[in-house]
């Protein structure tokens, strides 16, 4: 590059810099700054045309200044004391790639594609996933195809149990691999992290469909979500609660379904056990698909003590009442048994019909409010969470405040991206602006996930996508 472009820094951490116009270092890109012997690697952040001179056009911006590059590629922290008139550059991508890979021994670290502009390896930590992360991607934006991609490397990299609220069906194959033709790139390439995923691919269950069927057993439900299914209220419907509450301690156990609670109220001489049977028939609730006989296996039981991923297929439950149910119950499961500290990594997609801003029915506000208790607590007991959603702002803000890292994929919606900006302030706001350019599979990862904000191209996943796009060969002329 000319020795025009000049870089120069106050307190040692932030640089500004001037380069001629056709040079420019890209937004989110990494450059070298070299003060005589010394050397530090930076990040762009912003930069805009300065007033036009046609004699001398240029551009001025800022950045982070990230690391310091020591003799032999060594990357260290940054320096404390500012400089002047340093030179400035592109960065190696070698120095690029040992900054993103930096951490500390024996610490997990993948990739998950390459880094925008120069590619380079795309390294994720992942102890970073110990902070609840937010993946946000309108749709089109490879937003679900990259989530894969996190899940893969997780289950092939780290230890953390995985669960999975999987409401469209796009993570039922997760516990088998695409054919070594379907993944492009060469087989030898592939052969390390496939032999790691036939490892857990016996370790992850999936819950829907024709082989599991996703079913709950009412008795194993909390009593407060008893209440919520059969839409009793503790002071409005006081006699009808009462009644319920006392046939559940009478059970004296949870091997009961719904069916032995309607029964039972019906066997009651007590006009309040008749409103209680009569409430269940009429609200059809012993029709619904999901609940277990004593025959059939519950969601989440009799799982192999080294269980690794647990797949909820809500996509095959025909209702947004019954996901609703399912999602509420899973919630509070995993939250009372907290205490047991077993790592585990809680995904839920489409999140904004989980824990809405405001939520609809009382099955929506209990997982809300559950949710908003693991946004708030579930760290210290090992529940991590990984929000998706499309729609931001119809996610409740008290989990979404919670997360510390953030996954942004192609979203154009003006408002989405103020919200986001507002959200995630540790993010520089020129980077999430950016999103409204992004290609598809194009994202920025910021959080404690990465070393520091990173621009990236999602790459190949290793199991099947499920629920597929609408097939676009309508546009296609007859004949």
């Amino acid at each position: 590059m000319s020795d025009q472009a000049r870089a120069f820094s106050i307190d040692g951490r932030h640089f500004d810099f001037e380069s001629p116009l056709d040079e420019v270092f890209p937004l989110g890109g990494f450059v070298e700054i070299s003060n005589g012997p010394l050397r530090y690697l930076g990040q762009v952040l912003g930069e805009q045309a300065a007033a036009f001179d046609p004699q001398r056009p240029q551009v001025t911006g800022s950045g982070l200044i990230v690391a310091s590059l020591e003799p032999g590629g060594t990357v260290t922290g940054p320096p404390s004391e500012g400089f002047a008139a340093a030179t400035i550059d592109a960065a190696d991508p070698a120095a690029v790639a040992a900054f993103l890979e930096r951490g500390k021994p024996g610490r997990s670290r993948f990739t998950i594609g390459m880094t925008r502009p120069v590619a380079v390896p795309a390294t994720l930590h992942g102890r970073g996933f110990s902070r609840h992360t937010f993946v946000c991607g309108q749709s089109g934006s490879g937003k679900t195809y990259s989530m894969g991609v996190f899940l893969e490397r997780l289950l092939t990299e780290t230890g953390l149990r995985i669960v999975v609220l999987d409401p469209n069906s796009d993570f039922v194959h997760l516990g088998r691999t695409r054919t070594v033709e379907e993944v492009g790139i060469p087989e030898a390439d592939q052969r390390a992290i496939r032999g790691r995923l036939a490892a857990v691919e016996p370790l992850v269950q999936l819950f829907g469909g024709d082989v599991m069927p996703l079913r709950v057993r009412f008795g194993r439900l909390s009593f407060e979500q008893q209440a919520m299914v059969t839409g009793l209220d503790r002071l409005a419907d006081a006699e009808e609660f009462d009644v319920a509450r006392r046939i559940v301690r009478e059970f004296g156990s949870r091997d009961y379904g719904l069916d032995d609670l309607r029964n039972r109220a019906a066997e009651l001489d007590e006009p309040a056990a008749r409103r209680l049977q009569l409430r269940i028939d009429n609200l059809g609730l012993l029709g619904l698909d999901l609940w277990a006989s004593r025959a059939e296996e519950a969601v989440g039981a009799n799982l192999a003590p080294d269980w690794r991923a647990l797949i909820v297929d809500l996509g095959s439950l025909t209702t947004a009442r019954e996901r609703s149910i399912v999602s509420a119950g899973l919630l509070t499961v995993l939250w009372e048994r907290r205490h047991e500290r077993h790592p585990t990594l809680l995904v839920i997609d489409e999140a904004h019909n989980v824990c809405p801003q405001q939520p609809t029915d009382p099955s929506q506000a209990l997982g809300t409010d559950t949710l908003i208790s693991i946004a708030g607590e579930g760290r210290k007991f090992g529940l991590f969470l990984m929000l998706a959603t499309q729609r931001p702002q119809k996610v409740h803000e008290n989990v979404l405040t919670q997360c510390g890292n953030l996954v942004l994929m192609k979203m154009n919606a003006v408002t989405d991206i103020r919200a986001l900006s507002n959200a995630f302030s540790f993010v520089p706001p020129s980077l999430i602006e950016m999103s409204s350019g992004f290609g598809l599979g194009e994202g920025l990862v910021a959080g404690p996930i990465t070393n520091g904000p990173m621009l990236f191209k999602t790459g190949e996943r290793y199991t099947p996508e499920g629920g597929a796009d609408v097939p676009a060969t309508w546009d296609q002329p007859p004949g």
